[in-house]
């Protein structure tokens, strides 16, 4: 039988890919509102600190995704109509089962180019399908796809989690896209609901798989809400699934809503998390920034 080894969950906005120097490369300006008063004026030093705390935080959970060596890395992110489009169809959940998917992280923001910076990854297409009958079983209706439409190959929110955690493609993957950013989309008590059912479905896999599941996204952004984020991750670190399945949907809105990945995660892990590292970062002296979360669960 087949068994969740492990979850983590990290940010993948600009600033896990670019350091404090570069980042007036990825500022736009936009009609974002002022900044929180303890977010106003810091000073590139204290950016550059913050920065080092979140890269040693993505050194850790890549230290522990080594030492537990999974089968299978199930990674859980949004699209932003990369692969998921309306002319196609907008689900709240699919799930990849390609025999094979390209992920490049390459960066408009440097110059560089989508067919640069494109590993390819091994897709566990079995287990996919296997999940797939099983989430309808437990009352989910998830899409499917067999090929990616992005030029790219998968979406940021995959290429840049993977480029952290698993840079050689040494681990197969299972890219579950859930549409958190386009209204009408799943609530944060729905996908409390499909983590759980789809940790059941993981469990219930007849043959062995090692699974490690990562929740890619969030915290908040553009605008950071340092409450919000300070309160969830209270809920993280106490397994207050109520609290998250609560979570109003006005709250969860454009880059926040990647939290719903998290939620994801949270609730497929079913247990408070081993480590959690918050740190929210000024991007831009008109409030653009990102609460950036990363996190581990023990199995």
């Amino acid at each position: 039988m087949a068994e969740i080894v492990g979850s983590l969950a990290m940010s993948h906005a600009p600033q896990v890919m670019i350091d404090p120097d570069n980042w007036d490369k990825i500022n736009i300006p936009r009609n974002n509102g002022p900044l929180a008063p303890e977010l106003q004026n810091v000073s590139l030093e204290t950016k550059w600190e913050r920065w080092n705390r979140c890269m040693a935080a993505v050194q850790g959970l890549r230290d522990t995704l080594n030492a537990v060596a999974p089968d299978t890395v199930i990674v859980v992110g949004d699209d932003q109509m990369e692969n998921i489009r309306p002319d196609a169809g907008m689900p709240p959940f699919t799930l990849y089962i390609g025999d094979e998917a390209d992920a490049s992280w390459s960066l408009k923001y440097l110059g560089q180019t989508q067919d640069q910076n494109r590993p390819r990854y091994t897709v566990d297409a079995e287990l996919g399908g296997w999940i797939i009958d099983d989430l309808q079983r437990s009352g989910f209706d998830p899409a499917y796809a067999r090929e990616t439409r992005y030029a790219a190959g998968l979406g940021h929110a995959f290429a840049r989690v993977l480029k952290h955690l698993t840079p050689s493609a040494q681990y197969p993957i299972l890219p579950i896209m859930v549409n958190t950013y386009y209204p009408p989309g799943p609530s944060a008590a729905r996908c409390a609901q499909f983590g759980r059912a789809l940790a059941k479905a993981i469990q219930g896999f007849p043959e062995g798989r090692r699974v490690m599941i990562v929740g890619s996204g969030g915290l908040s952004h553009t605008d950071i809400d340092v409450e919000l984020d300070t309160d969830f991750v209270r809920a993280l670190q106490t397994n207050d699934l109520a609290f998250m399945e609560a979570i109003p949907e006005d709250k969860l809105v454009g880059g926040t809503s990647e939290i719903k990945c998290w939620i994801v995660t949270a609730s497929a892990a079913g247990r408070p998390v081993a480590q959690v590292t918050y740190e929210a970062i000024p991007r831009a002296p008109w409030g653009a920034g990102v609460g950036m979360g990363f996190a581990a669960w023990s199995q």
